[in-house]
């Protein structure tokens, strides 16, 4: 639980070099249990031990030894001492004096239902304050850098449970107190953020809540281009409807198996798909269609599974009926009425929410349009996750005009400022045309790179054009085959603007993509409308 130390009778003991340290914490990690020479090789050095690897090992065990019989035998027990068997070498020691096992006993007991709420988060709390930093810190090798992964996983495990004993316990200030420092070392673990935001709202300060909550959601959206999970969308629709949780219902318990309650962002890297043939930036690398890259072939199998397609919603503030049944309380009708009144301007179907001389008028930031704009593009986001929303209730009139007045203000955006506002609302754009039924046969981080860069390529535009006329397809098509299609039209010009898209060249894209995907006889664009 940080870097390697002996210690007895409160002294420090000399615990040698960093590969003798890899030993001792070998041995210590697996106490009382053999572990053969092999594998305590391939542990100090990867797979790839020196020639001499057997002769260092045994120095390093000969020292282990004698900085063992320097310790005093707990409360007149035995000493520590490492004994070589018929399996290979094994640290006999009491594992309590080690603070890893330590930590796994005491988290053991503050998971048990069979103690107290109280001597829980005791327990928990007692092993919590065993981390004194970077676990196994400084030591080199694969061996000790899965160990710390796993030491942090089983660290975010107690803090939650800790946390949630606490929240129980009717204690909000101690969570609000620690577990903010712990976001900043987790800043993906949706667990914490969970029980940071209960706490605050349990504590009444929900407009905190509500803020941090926005907070995660444009950070999980940056850093990996994905939503909340549905608990932490569960506890902001509490705290957005005023309904503080009940003492008991702190959410359930973290996993304590997989991968671990910190969000991985290599498991959000799409697989390989189908590739288009003769298309070199499939991997995601390199210019896009249009913008100078070598053309990809029409045609390209279907592939299950989508990335554009949405898999957890965003529910947007004061959007969603809520599900009680009582009268509102003034907190909610309060949160519930700036809500409204921030949507509701962006919603009435205008294509002009936001023009230059206005923010001239405002004295904002750059080109006097900075506050206006910033304020345009909050209203943007909250507009695309409202059209997320009522998609998953199934009220598909609704997210259709809220999507296409998204779109129109992100165009807007984008043709005051497309570098400052095109990347961050790419991803929202992607998910919205994964629910229109727009696919893609590439990999997810180069689509949003074009999305992102209305400048140079077409998608921005053309996907402008397929969102505001709220076209919905009955069968996935290829965004990057339908552009690609477009600029091979004889005649046509790559579109870097709404006004410049053909809409009978588009049409005839997609269906083009239709019939090479799909393998269809149709031959009318309405005919690959849902109704």
């Amino acid at each position: 639980m940080g870097e390697i130390e002996a210690r007895s009778a409160g002294r420090p003991l000399d615990v040698g070099t960093p590969r003798q340290q890899v030993v001792l914490a070998a041995l210590a990690v697996d106490v009382r249990r053999p572990i053969a020479l092999e594998t305590l090789i391939d542990r100090v050095w990867d797979h790839d031990p020196p020639a001499n690897a057997r002769p260092v090992l045994y120095a390093h065990l000969s020292r282990i030894r004698g900085l063992l019989g320097q310790t005093a035998a707990p409360g007149g027990g035995t000493a520590a001492r490492i004994e070589r068997r018929h399996a290979g070498y094994v640290l006999e020691a009491d594992p309590q004096l080690v603070d890893l096992h330590r930590f796994r006993r005491l988290v053991e007991r503050g998971t048990d239902p069979q103690h107290d709420e109280e001597a829980r988060a005791s327990a928990l709390a007692e092993a919590l304050g065993l981390w004194r930093g970077e676990p196994l810190a400084g030591l080199p090798g694969a061996w000790a850098a899965h160990v710390r992964a796993s030491c942090h996983r089983r660290r975010l495990d107690a803090v939650v449970w800790w946390a949630r004993a606490e929240f129980r316990l009717g204690r909000p200030t101690a969570v609000i107190s620690a577990v903010p420092d712990l976001t900043a070392e987790y800043p993906l673990a949706e667990p914490l953020e969970c029980v940071l935001i209960q706490a605050l709202h349990a504590a009444g300060r929900g407009a905190e809540a509500l803020d941090r909550y926005g907070t995660v959601r444009r950070r999980l959206a940056e850093e990996l281009g994905t939503d909340p999970g549905e608990e932490l969308r569960a506890v902001y629709q509490t705290v957005l409807r005023g309904d503080p949780p009940a003492p008991g219902e702190a959410g359930p318990a973290p996993r304590t198996t997989g991968p671990g309650p910190l969000r991985s962002r290599a498991a959000d890297t799409p697989p390989p798909v189908a590739r288009r043939r003769a298309d070199p930036v499939s991997a995601g690398v390199g210019a896009p269609p249009g913008a100078g890259a070598p053309a990809p072939a029409r045609t390209a199998a279907p592939r299950p599974g989508s990335p554009g397609t949405p898999t957890s919603p965003e529910v947007p503030p004061g959007l969603r009926e809520p599900a009680v049944t009582d009268p509102p309380s003034g907190r909610r009708r309060a949160v519930l009425a700036v809500l409204v009144a921030m949507l509701l301007p962006a919603a009435t179907g205008s294509a002009h929410v936001l023009r230059r001389d206005e923010g001239e008028r405002d004295g904002g930031g750059r080109d006097g349009t900075g506050g206006s704009q910033e304020a345009s593009a909050e209203r943007a986001r909250e507009l695309f996750a409202a059209a997320e929303a009522f998609d998953q209730e199934g009220r598909a009139d609704d997210a259709r005009a809220a999507a296409m007045d998204a779109v129109r203000l992100w165009g807007e955006l984008i043709g005051l400022d497309p570098d400052r506002y095109a990347p961050p609302l790419a991803p929202a754009v992607l998910r919205a045309l994964g629910r229109a039924g727009v696919d893609f046969s590439v990999l997810r981080p180069a689509l949003l790179g074009w999305l992102g860069n209305p400048v140079h390529t077409p998608y921005p535009a053309i996907s402008q054009v397929i969102l505001v006329r709220g076209w919905r397809f009955t069968a996935p098509v290829f965004l990057d085959v339908v552009v690609w299609n477009y600029e091979h039209t004889p005649g046509a010009v790559s579109p870097r603007d709404v006004a410049d898209v053909r809409t009978d060249v588009l049409k005839a894209a997609v269906l083009e993509n239709t019939r090479t995907r799909h393998g269809t006889g149709v031959t009318e664009f309405d005919q690959l409308l849902r109704p």
